[in-house]
C-alpha cells in the first residue's frame, strides 16, 4: 500500500509557517498534539495551496510535538488523507507499517525533505518518534477525501510557479 508521495514543487511559505509556529502562543489540544491555525494571509502566498483551495475544502494548522515524545502506532479516525510538511524536527522519525503487524515487523520511514509537501495516507498504521527539540508539522485536513482522490487532484494540477 502506498503510504505517501512528495510534490515536485517546493513550498514558498515554509519559513513563514515556521516563524508563525515559533512566535505564537495560540496552541490548543488536538488529538494528543497541540495545534495552531494558519492565517489565510500566509496560505494565500503559496500558489499551489491557492489552486488546491479552489478544488478542495481544507483546514490548515501547525501541529506541535514536545521533545522526547512518541505518538504511538495508529490510524487516523476522522481523516483519510493529509497534506503535510515538516517545518522543524529533523531529530524525529515518521514510520509506516510495511507489511503485517506483529511483535517484530517491517517499517517504512517518511524521510521529509525541506520545503516539501507530502500527501500522507493516514489509513496506513503510522507513528512519530520525536527526539530533542520541538517538532512542528504543517498539515492540511480534508473532509471526506481519500488518499487516491487527493493524489489524482494533485496530479492534474500544474506544479510550476
Amino acid at each position: 500500500m502506498i503510504t505517501h508521495f512528495s510534490l515536485p514543487a517546493k513550498s514558498l511559505i515554509s519559513k513563514e509557517l515556521l516563524t508563525h509556529a515559533t512566535e505564537t502562543y495560540n496552541w490548543v489540544p488536538y488529538y494528543s498534539f497541540l495545534v495552531t491555525p494558519v492565517p489565510e494571509k500566509i496560505l494565500d502566498r503559496d500558489p499551489f495551496l491557492v489552486k488546491l483551495s479552489k478544488k478542495r475544502k481544507f483546514q490548515s494548522g501547525i501541529l506541535k510535538m514536545e521533545p522526547d515524545t512518541c505518538y504511538n502506532w495508529h490510524v487516523d479516525t476522522d481523516r483519510k488523507v493529509g497534506l503535510n510538511m515538516l517545518l522543524m524536527g529533523q531529530d524525529s522519525q515518521c514510520l509506516f507499517l510495511n507489511g503485517e503487524p506483529g511483535l517484530v515487523f517491517k517499517t517504512k520511514e517518511l524521510e521529509y525533505e525541506a520545503d516539501t509537501y507530502y500527501v500522507f495516507n493516514t489509513q496506513v498504521p503510522h507513528m512519530v518518534l520525536n527526539g530533542k527539540g520541538p517538532r512542528y508539522l504543517f498539515s492540511l485536513e480534508f473532509v471526506d477525501l481519500t488518499f487516491n482522490d487527493l493524489c489524482e487532484d494533485i496530479k492534474g494540477m500544474n506544479h510550476g510557479y
